[in-house]
């Protein structure tokens, strides 16, 4: 998603592995979700996108419409096809996320206008996130739980493919230095 902002610092991408192929990997792992939960499944995408237009409300998007309002519409999308406790379990879960993301990165973010926590401060950042994902856990704490778990097994997941992709392949030539 960062993939411009990314190379402009020369911090890694997942584009960096999959290439081409970030897309249909997600809308694979997605379909999984789908068949597991759909309705969980959606709900978190929806506030996921919903979340995503944080940074761009006022820019106009390819519908035509501005951030704002494809982000409103989704989140009433949401709240009519699976109820305001499911909406809100993931809007507030997916929000915790991005806050602790922006936390974690931000000594890397220095250059980013949209990163939360150079808009509210570093603690500041961090507690909202402990708030949300508290509230996130008193709606539904087995997704709060298990969306957790998962973002600290996908960011081991790549950090391990990071990991594995810049250390020199074994061609049978000695690497200096080892």
């Amino acid at each position: 998603m960062d993939r411009e902002f990314d190379k402009l610092i020369n911090r890694d991408n997942t584009t960096k592995i999959l290439g081409s192929g970030v897309l249909p990997y997600a809308l694979f792992i997605f379909s999984l979700a789908c068949i597991l939960n759909p309705v969980t499944a959606v709900s978190l995408f929806f506030a996921s996108f919903a979340t995503g237009m944080a940074g761009n409300l006022n820019a106009k998007m390819p519908s035509g419409l501005y951030g704002y309002q494809e982000a409103l519409i989704t989140i009433v999308m949401g709240l009519v096809l699976f109820g305001v406790m499911e909406m809100f379990s993931s809007l507030l879960l997916i929000i915790a996320i991005q806050l602790w993301d922006d936390y974690v990165d931000y000594n890397s973010d220095r250059y980013s206008i949209k990163n939360w926590a150079f808009i509210l401060g570093k603690n500041e950042c961090l507690l909202l996130g402990i708030i949300f994902f508290i509230l996130s856990v008193y709606l539904d704490y087995f997704k709060a739980l298990s969306g957790i778990f998962s973002m600290w097994i996908i960011v081991y997941i790549i950090k391990l493919w990071f990991n594995y992709i810049d250390k020199p392949q074994n061609s049978g030539e000695e690497v200096p230095g080892e």
